[in-house]
């Protein structure tokens, strides 16, 4: 299903159907969610799912994408640059989220 998705947003969307309904997102060097601005510990977390995502032409459109799931429930998805343009304060924090599957999303 997802070898067909043409872009990040159509990722987030199959995504957000499946019940990922939040964003994550770096505030001050901490992961927290975008609709109550609950901060998370990267032990309180989960990756579900993770996504890659090359665009056609220039480097900088490429993104990872994460499918994460915290303890108290909250499903939720975090976008980073991919390579390079990556976010290393990010990249420490998802580097200390345990993960569930360690394939990409159009392995499915």
């Amino acid at each position: 299903m997802y070898k067909l998705m043409k872009s990040v947003i159509e990722i987030i969307e199959t995504l957000r159907e499946e019940g990922y309904i939040h964003d994550f997102m770096i505030k001050n060097d901490e992961l927290c969610c975008d609709s109550d601005g609950s901060i998370y510990e990267p032990a309180d977390l989960m990756i579900e799912k993770t996504e890659r995502y090359e665009g056609d032409s220039n480097p900088s459109d490429s993104a990872i994408i994460y499918a994460i799931t915290a303890k108290d429930g909250t499903k939720g998805v975090l976008v980073d640059s991919y390579g390079v343009y990556s976010d290393p304060k990010l990249a420490k924090i998802i580097g200390d989220i345990p993960v569930r599957e360690e394939h990409d999303l159009q392995d499915k």
